[in-house]
C-alpha cells in the first residue's frame, strides 16, 4: 500500500515536471516572436553610390532618407494616382489584422540597405486565443510562378513611391496575368472584377511587371525583396491569400511542341510496359508530339527481348511518334544514361521519367510543358503519390541543413499542408528526376547531368545548377502521377555500403555547391531544418545549436551499474560530427567548436514522461565488418531536451513522446581521440529501472594539436 502510494507520488511528480517543460517548449514560437518584436530596429548602412560632380570627379551620392506612409489595401488606387512624395515608401496593409509596431521602421531600413530593390514583402502570423501568436507563414523569397497561382504575398507589402507611379501603365497586363478582364481603373464596370481580384493583388502584379520580376534572374539576385521577419498579425482564421489560394488550373501552351521522354530501365519489362501504356493513355493533346527513348544498361537476354517486344507493340497514337530502344551493357550511372538518352533524342523538350512512374490523368504533360515553355523557368517537376494510397512521395525538394530532402514525404495528400505547399504550382530549388521536364536549350546551358554523381543527388545537382543560372525551378503540385518507388533500385537505407555511397555523393553535391549549404530561397530558415521531419512546420526550438552549453562528461569506469540492455529503448541518431561541419558544411576543416550530436530516443510501451535520458559513448575498435568495445568504460552526458512534435505524430500509439529529441555539444579535447559508439541510458525516475541501448553510429573524436 505504502509502496503504491509512493509510486503514485513519483508518477505525479514526473508527469507534472514533464507537462511543465512541454508547455514551455510547445510555445517556443510565441516567445521567440515576442522577443524579436522587442528588439530595436538596427540602423541600416546604405551602400555607397557615386555620381559625377561638376568638375568631373566621382563623389559619394547623397541618398534621401525615405519616409514610410501606411496605406490600407482598400485605398491603393488613391495613392497610385498621387505623383507627390517621390522619396516616400508606401506600406500597403490589409485591414484584417495589425502591423507589428516596428514594421514601418523595419521596412524603411530595408529600403535604405537595399537600393537595388523597389518592392518588398514579409512574413506574417495569426492572432490566436488570448492574443497568442500562432500559425506563422514563413514565405519563400520571390517566387513568380507561385505568385501567379496564389496571392502568397498576403497581408502587406511595400514599394517606393516613384516605382508605384511608373507602374501605372501595367494595369491591364496585371489583370490579364491574374486571370481577370481589364477595365479602366475605378470604373463602374470594374465592380465585378474587384470582387474576384483584390486591388492590392493587382497593384502588386503591376509592380512586379515593372521590376521585370517575371523574367530570368541575374544569377542568385532576386528582383523583389523579402524581409524574413513576421511584421503582421492576421485576425483569427483570416484567409492569408485573400481569396486567391494555391489551386488547380488548366494552362495553355505557348506553342505546339515536341517532347522526348527519356526512361532509364533495366530488367523491369512489365513495369516499363505499365509506364508506356499509361503515357499513351493519358497524353492526347493535338499540340504535343512526343517520342520515347529507353536506355537499358544491361538487362538479361530474356528481358531484352521483352523490352523490344513491348517497345514495338506500343500503339502509335495520342501524339506518340516513335520509341527508340537503346541497349548497352554498362554500370549503373543515372546521369550518363540520361545524357545518353538526350543525345539520342530530337525533342525541343526533354522529360526524364523513371520506369516505375504511372501516369493516371489526362493533361499532366500539357501542364508540365506549359511551365517548361516559360523563358524564366528551369526544370519542372510534378507531385508523386505512392500507389494505392494518398501518401505523398514527392512534392518538391527543399535544401535544409544536411542537404536536399523530400518535404511532406509519406504525409497524406487529402489535406492541404503548410499554406498549400502540396497544392497548385510552386517555385522550389529542385524536383526529382523521377519525373522532370526541361527544354533542351536549358539542359545544354547547364551541361546536362553530372556524370561523377552516378546514383544519388545527380538530379539535385542539375536543379541547383539551373538555379545558379538564374532560372526558377517549378514543381506542379496541382497534378500528380504514381511512383512505384524502390522498384528502380534498392532502398539506400537498408544497405550499409549504399548508405556510405549516399554519404559520399551527398558530400560531393555540397562541395560542388557549397554556397548553397543550408540555403534555400524557397524554404524559410525559420522552418524546421531537420531532414528527418517530413512535415513543414516552424522550428520546434529557436535555441541555436551553437548556443547550447557544452555538456560535462561523467565517467563510469566499469560501465553503467544496474543498467539492462534492452531493444525497447529506441535511438535515432540524425547527426554526429563536428560542429563546424554542421554550421558551415562538408568543406569546413576546422574543429574549434567541438562536436555536435542530435536525434531522438524513446522507450516503447512505457510512459516516456517517467524517464530521464543520458547520452552515452564508449570507445570502440573498428573492424572491416563492424566495431566492438575496447573496454567497459562509458561516458555519460545530460543532453539538451528537444521538442519533437513530429515524433508524437509518427508514434501516435506511444505515451508522452513530444520531448524525445536530444541535442548535445562536446567540447574539443574533452574526450581522448578515437572512435566512439553512440548509445542512450534511460532512467525510470518512478522505479529503479535503468535501460541502455546502442546504435551502430560512430562519433570520431580527432586528436587535438
Amino acid at each position: 500500500m505504502l509502496k503504491d502510494l509512493a509510486k503514485g507520488t513519483l508518477v505525479k511528480k514526473q508527469t507534472n515536471k514533464y507537462n511543465k517543460l512541454l508547455a514551455s517548449k510547445a510555445s517556443a514560437y510565441d516567445k521567440w516572436q515576442r522577443a524579436r518584436e522587442k528588439e530595436p530596429v538596427q540602423e541600416a548602412e546604405a551602400p555607397v553610390q557615386y555620381e559625377t560632380a561638376e568638375n568631373g570627379e566621382l563623389v559619394p551620392k547623397k541618398l534621401p532618407t525615405p519616409t514610410v506612409k501606411v496605406v490600407p489595401y482598400g485605398k491603393v488606387w488613391e495613392v497610385q494616382d498621387n505623383k507627390k512624395d517621390e522619396t516616400c515608401v508606401y506600406l500597403f496593409v490589409s485591414p484584417k489584422g495589425k502591423l507589428v509596431k516596428k514594421a514601418a521602421d523595419v521596412v524603411k531600413q530595408y529600403f535604405i540597405a537595399h537600393p537595388e530593390h523597389n518592392v518588398v514583402y514579409g512574413d506574417e502570423d495569426e492572432l490566436g486565443k488570448g492574443g497568442k501568436y500562432i500559425h506563422p507563414y514563413f514565405k519563400p523569397d520571390w517566387s513568380p510562378d507561385s505568385y501567379l497561382n496564389a496571392f502568397y504575398i498576403g497581408s502587406f507589402f511595400a514599394c517606393r513611391a516613384s516605382v508605384m507611379h511608373e507602374s501605372a501603365p501595367e494595369y491591364d497586363n496585371a489583370v490579364r496575368m491574374l486571370g481577370g478582364t481589364a477595365h479602366k481603373k475605378g470604373s463602374v464596370e470594374q465592380t465585378g472584377l474587384e470582387a474576384s481580384l483584390l486591388s492590392a493583388d493587382v497593384l502588386f502584379c503591376m509592380l512586379a511587371i515593372h521590376e521585370h520580376a517575371f523574367g530570368k534572374r541575374t544569377g542568385l539576385e532576386f528582383p523583389i525583396g523579402h524581409i524574413r521577419e513576421v511584421l503582421f498579425h492576421r485576425n483569427p482564421e483570416q484567409d492569408v491569400f485573400y481569396g486567391r489560394s494555391f489551386h488547380t488550373s488548366r494552362h495553355m501552351l505557348l506553342s505546339p511542341a515536341t517532347v522526348s521522354i527519356i526512361i532509364p530501365s533495366k530488367d523491369h519489362p512489365e513495369v516499363l510496359q505499365q509506364c508506356l501504356n499509361s503515357i499513351i493513355a493519358t497524353t492526347g493533346d493535338d499540340n504535343i508530339k512526343y517520342d520515347i527513348v529507353i536506355i537499358d544498361n544491361g538487362s538479361s537476354a530474356a528481358n531484352r527481348v521483352k523490352y523490344g517486344v513491348y517497345a514495338s507493340r506500343a500503339e502509335r497514337k495520342n501524339g506518340l511518334t516513335k520509341i527508340n530502344y537503346i541497349y548497352k551493357t554498362q554500370e549503373f550511372n543515372f546521369s550518363a544514361m540520361c545524357n545518353q538518352g538526350v543525345k539520342n533524342s530530337t525533342g525541343d523538350y526533354l522529360l526524364f521519367l523513371n520506369d516505375d512512374i504511372e501516369c493516371v490523368k489526362e493533361g499532366w504533360m500539357r501542364e508540365m510543358l506549359s511551365q517548361a515553355q516559360l523563358k524564366h523557368v528551369g526544370v519542372v517537376g510534378a507531385k508523386l503519390i505512392y500507389p494505392e494510397t494518398d501518401l505523398i512521395q514527392h512534392a518538391g525538394i527543399a535544401n535544409v541543413r544536411r542537404g536536399p530532402v523530400h518535404k511532406l514525404q509519406k504525409m497524406h495528400d487529402n489535406k492541404s499542408h503548410y499554406f498549400g505547399y502540396n497544392r497548385g504550382i510552386h517555385n522550389m530549388i529542385g524536383a526529382t528526376a523521377a519525373c522532370l521536364m526541361v527544354s533542351r536549350k536549358k539542359f545544354n546551358d547547364v551541361g546536362g547531368f553530372p556524370e561523377e554523381l552516378k546514383v544519388a543527388f545527380n538530379d539535385v545537382d542539375f536543379c541547383y545548377s539551373m538555379h545558379e543560372k538564374g532560372y526558377y525551378n517549378v514543381c506542379c503540385n496541382h497534378i500528380h502521377l504514381l511512383h512505384h518507388e524502390s522498384l528502380t533500385r534498392g532502398l539506400d537505407n537498408l544497405d550499409p555500403k549504399k548508405m556510405e555511397r549516399l554519404a559520399v555523393e551527398g558530400d560531393t553535391l555540397m562541395t560542388r555547391h557549397n554556397h548553397l549549404y543550408n540555403v534555400d530561397p524557397f524554404y524559410s530558415p525559420h522552418l524546421t531544418e531537420d531532414e528527418t521531419i517530413s512535415a513543414i512546420i516552424p522550428k520546434e526550438d529557436y535555441t541555436a545549436p551553437e548556443d547550447i552549453p557544452y555538456a560535462t562528461a561523467s565517467i563510469h569506469e566499469h560501465g553503467i551499474r544496474g543498467a539492462r540492455e534492452d531493444q525497447c529503448l529506441r535511438i535515432g541518431c540524425e547527426y554526429n560530427g563536428t560542429m563546424d561541419n554542421w554550421l558551415y558544411g562538408v568543406t569546413a576543416k576546422s574543429n574549434e567548436e567541438g562536436y555536435f550530436l542530435k536525434g531522438y530516443s524513446f522507450v516503447i510501451g512505457s510512459d516516456n514522461a517517467h524517464f530521464e535520458k543520458k547520452l552515452v559513448l564508449r570507445l570502440v575498435q573498428r573492424y572491416e565488418d563492424g566495431a566492438g568495445p575496447v573496454g567497459p568504460k562509458v561516458y555519460s552526458f545530460t543532453p539538451y531536451v528537444w521538442y519533437r512534435p513530429d515524433i508524437r505524430v509518427r508514434l501516435a500509439d506511444q505515451v508522452n513522446v513530444d520531448l524525445t529529441g536530444y541535442k548535445l555539444r562536446i567540447k574539443k579535447g574533452l574526450l581522448p581521440p578515437g572512435y566512439y559508439q553512440i548509445g542512450m541510458l534511460a532512467i525510470d525516475k518512478t522505479s529503479r529501472t535503468k535501460l541502455i541501448n546502442w546504435v551502430p553510429n560512430i562519433l570520431k573524436i580527432k586528436a587535438t594539436n
